[in-house]
């Protein structure tokens, strides 16, 4: 499996992810569990840090030693406290189980292979307590594969410090070897206040766009039956033609 690696640029992520519109989810998700969760791929801590503040007791585990290094300063300036594991979720081993397991933003995806996709639901069924709930989060292949096309885009411009800017770019395309990973470049280009610039980073990512009957699959050969599945994270039904995500809600069965 290739790996993204997101120690070069995890300084950058909060700049560039300031997302929030899958926080109230998986807060109310959390409440509904009401014992500890464990958040896979937390990165820099854009969801661990709301359900923290929410009194979730939390486990997070990420295989970027810098995303963790990032998430373990924000605990300690904002007096919260978490265990933080440097792990891969295919290789998952922590002493104790948990009442639910969590993937925000789609990052299930991130994992390529169905091989290694099964080993990894695998790892989760076995950290999850009888009856416990593991809620994976996917796009939705049909919407997402629009935007593969092959072409250079600016995705954003993000305002800095000082008047500097920071400018993403991206080139998505299918891979030769598998039509359902996608192979992207990122670039990341800082420039200061006179435009010039500053610093350039380059990221590759791979990742795979599983239909639901793929997933479906994996998830109940791993033992997992289906609790809820949604559309987007205002718990709409699915439309496979126009939802953007698909929300699995599933439970540890046996």
């Amino acid at each position: 499996m290739k790996t993204n690696d997101y120690d070069p640029i995890a300084n950058l992520y909060d700049i560039y992810v300031p997302a929030t519109f899958d926080i109230d989810f998986f807060l109310n998700e959390a409440a509904k569990s009401g014992g500890e969760v464990l958040e896979l791929m937390s990165g820099t801590g854009r969801v661990s840090i709301p359900l923290l503040e929410a009194g979730v007791k939390l486990t997070c585990v990420d295989i970027s030693a810098e995303s963790n290094t990032i998430l373990r300063e924000k605990l300690a300036q904002k007096g919260l406290q978490a265990d933080v594991y440097q792990m891969d979720v295919c290789e998952l081993d922590l002493p104790r189980k948990f009442d639910m397991i969590i993937i925000p933003f789609h990052s299930f995806a991130h994992i390529t292979s169905p091989q290694d996709q099964r080993k990894a639901l695998g790892r989760i069924h076995k950290h999850l307590s009888p009856g416990g709930t593991f809620i994976c989060t996917l796009g939705n292949p049909a919407a997402r594969k629009q935007a593969v096309n092959g072409q250079l885009r600016l995705i954003r411009t993000y305002s800095l410090a000082d008047g500097c800017i920071l400018l993403l770019w991206t080139l998505e395309d299918f891979s030769a070897e598998d039509p359902q990973v996608v192979e992207a470049m990122q670039f990341y280009e800082e420039y200061d206040a006179g435009g010039v610039m500053r610093s350039k980073k380059l990221m590759e990512l791979h990742f795979r766009l599983s239909g639901r009957d793929e997933f479906e699959e994996l998830a109940a050969a791993a033992g997992f039956k289906v609790k809820s599945f949604y559309g987007d994270y205002a718990w709409a039904e699915f439309n496979e033609e126009s939802s953007p995500f698909m929300i699995w809600v599933l439970e540890a069965a046996g």
